[in-house]
This record gives C-alpha cells, structure tokens and sequence, in this order.
C-alpha cells in the first residue's frame, strides 16, 4: 500500500465515518439500524451532543453528507459485518484488517470468537489514538486482537503482518474498507498480490471500490459529483477505480474469483426495500463491494 493522505492527519473521511456509524445506531427504522454500538466512543465532545439530539443529528448530516454516502456507510457496515462473523462461524485461523481506523468488529465480536487471531493494520496516527482512547474508556482488548502500525513508506505489510503473528500459508480473511480508492492502482495490485500469494487458497477478501468512470467526472451515477467534491476538499482526493463490468476479469487476472458483489442498485435491494418492494432510501451510485477468493 502507498502513501495516504492520512500518513499526514488523522483522516476527516474516516471521521465522517465514525459519526455516520454512531448516527445509524439511533435510526427507528430497523432496515436503517446500524450495528455499531461502539462507534460513538471515538467521537468527540460537541459530536456527541449533536449525535443524542434528533434534529440537529438530521440537520447536520444533511449539511455534510453527499447524497446517498450516509445510507452507503450503513449497508457497508452491514455486508463488512456479516464477512466478518463468516469468518468467526468457519474458525478461520486470522482475520486481517487492512486500513481498519475505526474499527469495532473484534471488540462487538469478541464473544463469537472461538480462537481466531484479529489483526488491525494502519497508520500509527491513525492507530495509537484509537488505542488510547479503548484503555481510557476501559474497553477490554480481546487477547485475539493485535494492533501492527505501519510506516507504508518504509515498512511492507509482509513484514509487519509477520512481526504482528501472522502465519503465511494459513486460511485468512481480509477486510479492506474504504481504503483502495485513495490509492494508485500499483498499490492496489502490491496489495492483492500480498494477500494472493501469502494466504491459503480460499481465503477471502472483501474490499470497495469506486468506478473508473468517477475519476473522469463523467458524472453519470447518483450523488457523483458531491461526493467527488467532498473528498476533494477534505484533501483525500480518489485515485483508484475500476471499470464498471470489469471486476470479475479484474480480479481472475490477478488470482482471485469472484464470489459476491455488490452494486448501490443491489445493496438497495438487500437492505432498505420494504415488504412492497419499493426502495426506502438511495445508496451513493459511486461504490460497489467485492468479495473474491484466493485460487
């Protein structure tokens, strides 16, 4: 992986993340209910004021979110959650979390698991906060779970992993949110081909992804250009996509088959279309999920 923006400061996309996490936890509708109980503990002071009071959490997310991202973060939470618990369920030996910020899944988890090693991978400005503030608020760390901080400059994410206990060759699980989009795409590939060649064949990854045609401006999806311009203001400017219709060749050229994905349409239908089948609400057009395995 390549140099970030947030090897800099800590990442104002991954704290719109967070606050839109804790935000969905407060949703009365069950198909909006975010699952992310512990997001909330990451936020500071006047965030949480803002995230307790119903009309200035609805005006503020309406003031900062682009259209469709809010509802975009819930259904990722969700499918991230449920590749999560597989893992868990099949006793994988480890789990990898690359870019994992925020991440709660091996503490909201940590009682569904039965052995499996959890490693958080990311920046030490991004990491050690997080750490600080788990111990402050007296958050009990699972004896599974290893947090390796990485100078992506200097340091391979084999030789981190490697120094954190993870064990090349075994069945794995990786987890890499909303991170390959800020990223160049030789980048991308070191980071597939590190997971291709030094886990178990089957092993699984699950990633997002923004379309190539994004990065031309070609504003052909819903909520394209606003969120474009919101991550380029923040200085976090997209750098990766891929085709649209080219990730299942994308992917088996590099060693992977497909096994799921996800596009907004189809996240749409899995999780906020009502018993008539009407969609509730609209999902950002930009992104879609990927799940593939190792062959």
């Amino acid at each position: 992986m390549a140099k970030r923006s947030a090897d800099e400061k800590a990442s104002h996309t991954a704290g719109y993340t967070c606050f839109s996490r804790a935000c969905a936890t407060r949703e009365a509708d069950e198909r909006f209910r975010g699952p992310d109980h512990m997001a909330q503990i990451f936020l500071p002071a006047f965030a949480k004021i803002i995230l307790n009071v119903p009309v200035l959490r609805k005006a503020f997310m309406g003031k900062i979110a682009p259209a469709g991202i809010y509802e975009y973060v819930i259904a990722r939470t969700k499918v991230f959650d449920e590749f999560f618990l597989e893992a868990l369920e099949k006793k994988v030996p480890q789990i990898v979390i690359l870019g994992a910020g925020m991440d709660t899944r091996a503490l909201r988890f940590s009682s569904r698991n039965q052995g499996t090693k959890i490693i958080e991978l990311d920046i030490a400005k991004t990491q050690h906060p997080k750490i600080e503030i788990l111990n402050r608020k007296g958050v009990t760390i699972p004896k599974e779970l290893v947090f390796a901080s990485i100078d992506f400059n200097r340091q391979s994410i084999s030789e981190v992993l490697t120094g954190a206990g993870y064990q090349k060759g075994q069945p794995s699980y990786f987890l890499w949110e909303g991170v390959s989009m800020y990223l160049n795409s030789d980048a991308v590939d070191r980071t597939l081909a590190f997971i291709q060649e030094s886990s178990q064949k089957g092993s699984r990854v699950v990633f997002d992804y923004i379309f190539a045609s994004v990065l031309r401006r070609e504003n052909i999806f819903y909520g394209e250009n606003e969120i474009f311009e919101t991550v380029s203001r923040a200085g976090e400017g997209w750098t990766f996509g891929i085709e649209a219709g080219s990730i299942e060749k994308y992917l088996t050229k590099r060693g992977f088959q497909l096994e799921a994905h996800y596009t907004p349409a189809e996240l749409e239908g899995k999780y906020f279309m009502d018993q008539n089948g009407k969609i509730a609400r609209k999902i950002n057009g930009t992104h879609c999920i990927v799940e593939a395995a190792v062959t």
